[in-house]
């Protein structure tokens, strides 16, 4: 009986074809993958904050500003009603010089970035939406991203 199923046959071809497929996978830049990681905090960090949820996404602030950044945020959940955000821009820096990220190009490794977004808010007692420009600092330390807070403008 002669048996059909290529991998079967060619057990050396099927794990060499299984090493090659890891290793293609494993080749993705440093900068690409630090990008999907901030886009994957700046999506829960701004879930947190936005929906006023207990901690208001706490875990991603950096230790240094944590204590100020929950005070500040407990006066938030209970003046500021969030309507609408939106990402505006993104800009990149390495130990404070802007970096253009180009994905083929690890060399050109970034450290920092600055998220810019547009809030839609209401602050009581007023009913009235104001929007506002705000700056997110993001900092890449010990393989995570970390916010540097200013939680000022929400409470003007």
């Amino acid at each position: 009986m002669k048996c059909t199923h290529p991998f079967r046959t060619y057990p050396i071809t099927a794990c060499l074809l299984a090493l090659i497929l890891c290793l293609t996978a494993g080749c993705a830049s440093t900068s690409s993958k630090k990008l999907e990681q901030l886009g994957k905090v700046l999506r829960v960090y701004n879930n947190a904050f936005e929906s006023k949820s207990e901690n208001g996404g706490s875990m991603y602030v950096q230790n240094d500003y944590r204590m100020d950044y929950l005070l500040k945020y407990s006066e938030i959940k209970t003046k500021v009603s969030f309507h609408e955000s939106q990402t505006l821009n993104h800009a990149y820096y390495r130990d404070g010089k802007p970096v253009s990220v180009n994905v083929e190009d690890p060399e050109k490794e970034f450290n920092e970035a600055v998220v810019t977004m547009r809030y839609q808010i209401a602050i009581s007692p007023s009913n009235v939406l104001k929007n506002f420009i705000h700056d997110q600092h993001w900092h890449y330390e010990n393989k995570m991203w970390l916010l540097k807070p200013n939680l000022d403008p929400f409470l003007k």
